[in-house]
């Protein structure tokens, strides 16, 4: 490689890194009108690409290490859905489904191709055994789920439920059949292109294959306990874990050349199958199922971005524009097969009607590993693969736009989505609830009732026997479930702070997650056991041990911040403002008429805080932490909300 391939590659790199983070950013407007991330990403993927804006080159083998190292991890994070204990109760339908989309779809693929082939026009003047070979691959590719798609949307989602569960361990069963019929059709349609006979032992050389790959992804697994076990960084760890997932791909490219120079026969390694066996048996048979989960949870966004956004840069549209129709035809006759072979599926399965309905939504997106055996197929079977890849890929990509939307109304129709709430609307009103009832819940309503705070206490009978209410006025409720929050007028709250035992602390955060989206959540325990299940909701937790230790750290380091960020200073408050003015969007600090004596703390944007400085610019709904007098602060509040 001369120094101008050099430069070239790093072009290329630059380039794509600039439009995975302008994606990232420009796909969350999907998100308004009610699309999936993913197909935001691939929508700017296609306009960044080599045919609308032009900026990257149609050949993309300079990224084709990115696809491998998301691959890689896409299969890790597949087996780590597979924690057996959590699908034991779905292994019967996840098999019935499994088998019954995968028999079904690939037998009637092979017939209706058979009937209509002579309708393409390149496949005319092919032999009967090429025309088979065409057949045989379509079919398997016709199989493909697509993982990547099916993990990103029940994370964005936070699914969880029966269909999800099927759905997840069906994706992942499906795509193990796939690696398994894949090799035996690429072996089957090599002989019959070549002319070459078919030797019984063949079948033994692929099943060895097969064999092989999960032997070396439970070595893998059996490494990747080692390096749990060893202290480091967590950056360190997640480096090293996408490394292993390409280096599963560099070993099977490695393997295939050095057994076909000095062996005399390929063995193919499937990089797919040992990142899935490697996970699973860290899931299953290790005790670092957490640090797995953990990892998975902290890199899968990233991943997903870059993998999507280079599907859609991928997309050739002179290819689509060519054989659009046929591609169309392709598409139509998968929606087809799906549906049916998944009703079969839920009916043997014996799944509810309304289920059964929509089984077949989840299953249409295709994405990864369909597109990279589709790679394979055109690099060795010369003779059709520049057409089959054009016509598969534009498959591949009508199936990735319509999938996502598919299996998110499916997931919300069986009521398994779990995605914040967006019903929450700033009303101009400080409203406050606190949920549950001590002696401390009190003493802050009126706390806060003097600051001008709206303030309600919802409270059981329980609590008020156990209590005394001192008068206070109360929110009485047999339970706390949705009716009663709602009744409750929790739609409207700016603050929730709940007060109860960490297993109802956290059932009524998933609720107001869910059904309210309110903003700023705070729950106070005495003991917690797990704190990152309330942070990926977004909830504050005081813990008063570790609050008073922290409390007391940032007296000794600065005591008269502490002390006018704690309100201990008559003359001066703090508080956070959102911009809703209009007028404002766009503003820098220093172009406000603001009061001179405020001080303005922190800017937080989409979860992002910064410290400001005369030239920042306001956006809506930026949130502006500000110390100042009472007076003072009613100015600014008056200044950026009306």
């Amino acid at each position: 490689m001369d120094w101008n391939q050099i430069l070239l590659w790093g072009r290329v790199v630059a380039a794509f890194t600039i439009i995975v983070i302008a994606s990232n950013q420009l796909a969350q407007m999907f998100k308004k009108i009610k699309l999936p991330l993913i197909t935001g990403f691939i929508v700017i993927g296609v306009i960044a690409g080599p045919y609308v804006l032009k900026m990257l080159p149609k050949d993309l083998g300079h990224l084709s290490f990115i696809n491998e190292i998301a691959l890689g991890f896409i299969a890790f994070a597949a087996g780590a859905e597979m924690y057996l204990k959590e699908i034991k109760s779905r292994t019967k339908p996840i098999i019935i489904m499994t088998v019954s989309q995968t028999v079904i779809t690939f037998i009637i693929t092979c017939i209706v191709l058979f009937l209509f082939i002579n309708n393409i026009p390149f496949v005319e003047s092919f032999s009967d055994k090429v025309m088979w070979s065409f057949i045989l691959f379509t079919a398997t590719i016709f199989i493909a789920p697509s993982i990547a798609t099916t993990i990103s949307m029940t994370s964005e989602l936070r699914a969880n439920g029966p269909f999800t569960k099927t759905t997840i361990g069906v994706s992942v069963f499906k795509d193990i059949l796939l690696i398994i019929i894949f090799s035996v059709v690429f072996s089957l349609s090599d002989m019959l292109v070549s002319g070459a006979k078919m030797h019984w032992y063949e079948i033994f050389v692929v099943l060895f294959d097969l064999l092989l790959s999960i032997g070396i992804g439970i070595l893998y697994g059996m490494i990747y306990k080692i390096v749990f076990k060893i202290k480091k960084a967590f950056e360190i760890e997640i480096i090293l874990f996408l490394l292993a997932g390409w280096s599963t791909f560099i070993l099977s490219h490695l393997v295939k050349y050095l057994s076909t120079k000095y062996i005399g026969f390929t063995i193919h390694l499937e990089a797919i199958l040992i990142g899935i066996t490697a996970s699973f048996y860290l899931v299953n048979y290790s005790n670092f199922r957490l640090n797995v989960e953990r990892l998975v949870e902290k890199v899968e966004t990233s991943v997903y971005v870059a993998f999507f956004t280079l599907v859609g840069v991928s997309l050739s549209l002179s290819a689509l524009a060519k054989y659009w129709l046929i591609a169309l035809a392709f598409f139509a006759l998968r929606l087809v097969v799906t549906f049916i072979s998944s009703a079969v599926g839920s009916l043997i399965s014996k799944e509810s009607p309304k289920e059964a309905l929509v089984s077949w939504m989840p299953h249409i997106a295709q994405a990864g590993i369909s597109l990279g055996l589709i790679t394979i197929i055109a690099e060795n079977f010369s003779i059709f693969g520049q057409e089959f890849a054009a016509i598969l890929i534009a498959v591949i990509i009508l199936n990735q736009f319509i999938g996502p939307p598919l299996m998110k109304f499916a997931i919300n129709l069986l009521g398994e989505s779990h995605a914040k709430s967006n019903d929450y609307q700033f009303d101009y009103q400080k409203d406050v609830f606190i949920i549950g009832l001590i002696d401390k819940s009190i003493f802050l309503a009126n706390l806060l009732k003097e600051q001008n705070y709206n303030v309600k206490i919802l409270t059981t009978k329980k609590e008020i026997a156990e209590n005394d209410k001192n008068g206070t006025d109360l929110l009485q409720y047999d339970e706390f479930n949705l009716e009663s929050l709602t009744d409750a007028g929790l739609k409207t709250a700016d603050s929730i702070i709940i007060i109860k035992k960490e297993a109802e602390a956290y059932r009524l955060c998933e609720l107001i997650y869910e059904h309210f989206g309110t903003p700023n959540v705070i729950v106070k325990l005495n003991k917690i056991d797990d704190i990152n299940k309330f942070k990926k909701l977004g909830v504050i937790v005081v813990e008063p041990v570790s609050a008073m230790v922290n409390l007391l750290e940032h007296f000794v380091k600065s005591p008269n911040a502490t002390s006018m960020l704690l309100g201990m200073q008559n003359t001066q408050d703090t508080v956070d403002i959102e911009v809703l003015n209009k007028d404002i969007h766009g503003s820098t600090l220093r172009d406000l008429k603001l009061p001179l004596e405020i001080l303005i703390i922190s800017i937080t944007r989409k979860g992002q805080v910064m410290l400001p400085h005369g030239y920042s610019r306001l956006r809506l709904n930026d949130i502006v932490t500000i110390v100042g007098t009472e007076e003072q602060l009613e100015k600014v509040v008056t200044k950026l909300q009306y």
